[in-house]
């Protein structure tokens, strides 16, 4: 029997979630069903990180070259050509789009190019809320516009599925829940962050791993250490990942250590790091202080190396892990933050079907593109 031709389309090449989920699926269809599926990539070229990581595994990655995130007319009418192209040409059985920019233009792209099966799958609702008024409206339209030209919206839980809902994006037929997982973690050895930074064992570390972008509020992760802090002097901050769109955020932050001097020898930045989750390993608490997110990988991966998580109440991370470990204001994330590391080891994950079950992610897919 032949093999379905699988087309996995993404704006960026960067390393965050959409990617890692991306380098996921590649990686169990890979694993899981080499006989059945021969899975091949198109993204944009920014910055790439995601391509070799890819053609290890042994894929065929199409660079798209104008496929930015950035609204651009003439790069997104280029984009679309070019996405286009490669869709004929590659003759794909199923065409799997993610992020808002390739979700649009790739949806388009597929149906009209009579691919029979096209999925897009929603990593979060940040593309619409990060707007109000008008701006917000027109994206809500341009979803409900893309969504016609699908055949199925996977959403990472109910709550995410429930804003396509009241937004009327997509139809109920069209609607898949399918929580992320992560490639199972091995051979994490414990020390390598307390030994860069030369933090002694005696002193806790809280973390969080994403970029400097609006979306992942840096600012208030500084608010919460600065509370935290004058409870406590017996901790750190450490946050991993730098700027991608612009250094906006990097400079901001850079500011409040500055007009905060006398907390800089308790707060670290480090910059995009490929060998995060090693470090984390030294985390006594993931500290996610994110306005908007979609299923955040970095908790699912703190989950499994047996790290607490205090978060913002977004996305679908109270699906996941206790309601104890959520709240909304920043005093009351600081008062979970102090509480947690009083109780690192009776915290209660809260973790059901999320957590890491692999093999059921891949064959969810699996039965969507059958």
């Amino acid at each position: 029997m032949a093999k379905k031709r699988v087309l996995q389309v993404i704006t960026r090449s960067d390393w965050a979630g959409g990617q890692k989920v991306l380098y996921s699926l590649v990686y169990g269809f890979k694993h899981y069903y080499p006989d059945e599926f021969e899975i091949e990539v198109a993204c944009g070229k920014y910055d790439g990180t995601l391509i070799p990581k890819l053609q290890k595994l042994g894929i065929k990655v199409h660079i798209v070259e104008d496929l930015v995130r950035e609204i651009s007319p003439i790069k997104d009418i280029k984009a679309f050509l070019q996405l286009r192209k490669i869709i004929k040409q590659g003759k794909y059985d199923v065409v799997h789009l993610h992020s808002s920019k390739a979700g649009f233009l790739g949806r388009v792209a597929a149906k009209l190019s009579g691919v029979p099966v096209v999925v897009y799958t929603v990593h979060g609702w940040w593309g619409i809320e990060q707007y109000k008024g008008i701006k917000r409206k027109l994206f809500i339209l341009a979803e409900r516009i893309a969504a016609k030209f699908c055949d199925k919206i996977v959403f990472l839980c109910k709550r995410e599925l429930d804003k396509a809902r009241s937004w009327k994006i997509g139809k109920e037929s069209q609607y898949k829940i399918i929580a992320n997982a992560i490639v199972p973690i091995e051979n994490i050895q414990k020390g390598q962050l307390r030994k860069e930074l030369g933090i002694p064992d005696s002193v806790k570390i809280i973390g969080n791993v994403a970029r400097l972008d609006p979306q992942k509020n840096p600012i208030r992760f500084l608010e919460i250490a600065k509370l935290v802090l004058s409870e406590r002097d017996d901790v750190v901050f450490v946050w991993i990942g730098g700027s991608v769109v612009d250094d906006y955020y990097g400079k901001e932050v850079q500011k409040w250590l500055e007009d905060n001097s006398h907390l800089k020898e308790k707060i670290y930045f480090l910059p995009f790091r490929e060998d995060a989750i090693q470090l984390m390993a030294d985390f006594d608490v993931l500290l996610l202080t994110s306005d908007s997110e979609g299923m955040p990988l970095v908790v699912l991966e703190a989950l499994s190396l047996g790290v607490p998580v205090v978060s913002t109440d977004v996305g679908c991370v109270n699906e996941t892990i206790s309601s104890e470990n959520i709240a909304v204001e920043t005093q009351e994330l600081a008062n979970k933050t102090i509480q947690r590391l009083k109780n690192i080891f009776s915290f209660k994950v809260g973790v059901t079907r999320h957590a890491n079950h692999f093999d059921g992610f891949i064959l969810s897919y699996k039965k969507i593109y059958k």
